[in-house]
This record gives structure tokens, sequence and C-alpha cells, in this order.
């Protein structure tokens, strides 16, 4: 592998962990995004993001446009190992939910901004306003997001942050990086998911070569290159 790639790979590896340590030990904020919490009668909504947090989600989005355009080599393939693909989809979790929840959440704040005329980098309340209908559309436009984060690639021959850095790729039945249309894309990440949703018929149901139950039925493996 080139130096200037491993290079690129460890940069991007520093720093999705300085995300993580900056996190949970790092920054004064209760927490980065947004939550609504009814317990009991009543009500906690919080939102919070911060500078440096809305930096480093562009800084995500960048860093994903740039290594979903960065098509898996097409060479010779081996299936991957379960904790490479484990790794991989820890990677990319973390990297999706924290850039995704450090920009919705800034644009939560600046909504309660214009509801209250004075911008805040965090906030708590424990009643509803009017406005709170667009935060619940910013969910659905949130899990919309999630979801285009794993499909994107697959429909583009490109790769996720995560399977860039653990070098993996999704290869059809003749080994070969095709694009995908939407709905053969969508079925081949709902397979991934059921697996995600089943761990010990994943890790106990695999063929010869190490393919699981959702390689087999999707038609599709994960392979390391």
């Amino acid at each position: 592998m080139p130096l200037k790639s491993i290079i690129s790979r460890l940069a991007a590896v520093a720093g999705i962990a300085y995300s993580y340590i900056w996190v949970f030990w790092l920054q004064d904020a209760t927490l980065i995004g947004s939550s609504t919490v009814i317990k009991d009668g009543s009500t906690s909504i919080t939102s919070a993001t911060s500078p440096q947090a809305v930096l480093m989600g562009f800084v995500g989005v960048a860093i994903y446009c740039v290594v979903l355009n960065i098509p898996a080599p097409q060479q010779e393939f081996r299936i991957a190992p379960m904790w490479r693909r484990a790794a991989a989809f820890a990677v990319d979790s973390w990297f999706s939910m924290f850039t995704l929840g450090s920009l919705f959440g800034f644009l939560d704040v600046s909504l309660e901004a214009v509801r209250t005329g004075i911008f805040r980098w965090h906030y708590h309340r424990s009643y509803f306003v009017a406005t709170d209908s667009v935060r619940v559309a910013l969910v659905f436009v949130g899990m919309a997001t999630l979801v285009a984060y794993f499909l994107l690639p697959l429909m583009r021959r490109g790769q996720t942050v995560g399977c860039w850095i653990f070098r993996l790729a999704t290869v059809n039945l003749d080994g070969h990086v095709v694009y995908l249309p939407f709905s053969i894309a969508m079925r081949r990440l709902f397979a991934e998911f059921r697996g995600l949703c089943s761990p010990f018929r994943t890790f106990r149901k695999r063929d010869e070569q190490g393919r699981t139950f959702y390689d087999l039925e999707s038609g599709f493996t994960a392979v390391c290159y």
C-alpha cells in the first residue's frame, strides 16, 4: 500500500479518535446533538453543540465526500473477517453519529435562537413550543441522512469512512465492485441490518469461505483488498 494512503488512513483514525475523546472527556457541554425525554409527566428538551463540534462536523462531511469518490480497487479480494467488518462498522457508527449530531445540533440551537432572539450553543427547557414540530422533522431528516451514509457508497462504487480505513469493499458474486441501483443497494443494506440484529447467527452461520448468511442471501459479499 502506498505511503500516502497509509498516512491518510492514520490521520483519519487519529481525527476520529480525537473526536471521541473530546466528546467524553475534553468538552464542557453535556451532549452533542438533541434529545427529548418525557418521563413521569415531566418533559426535558435539550440541544447542544459548539463551534469546535460544528467545525469538526463540516470536516467530517468533507472527508466523507472525498472517500465516497474513492472507488475500491479492482483486484484480487478475500472474504473480510468478522473483526474487520465489526471494526469498520464501529468507526462508521461513531463518525456518522458525531458528524450528524454536531451539524443537526447546530440547526436545532439556531432554530431556538430564531424563536427567542438569543443564540446559545446549549439550551434546556421543560416545555414544548410550536417550533418543536420542526425538531421532529429534523429527526426524520437525520435518520434519512444516516441511511444515506451507508447507502450512497453501494450506489457509487465508493466506500464509507470505516470501510476505507479498513480496506473493505462490497462485491458481487463475480468478485466485482459494481454500481448498485437504489432498490438493490437498499436490499443489501437491509440484509446487513438483519445481520447486525442477529449477531450470534452472523458469527455462527458462515460458509467455508467465511461468507455470512446475509452475504449469501443478498448476493453481495464484504471483502478486504
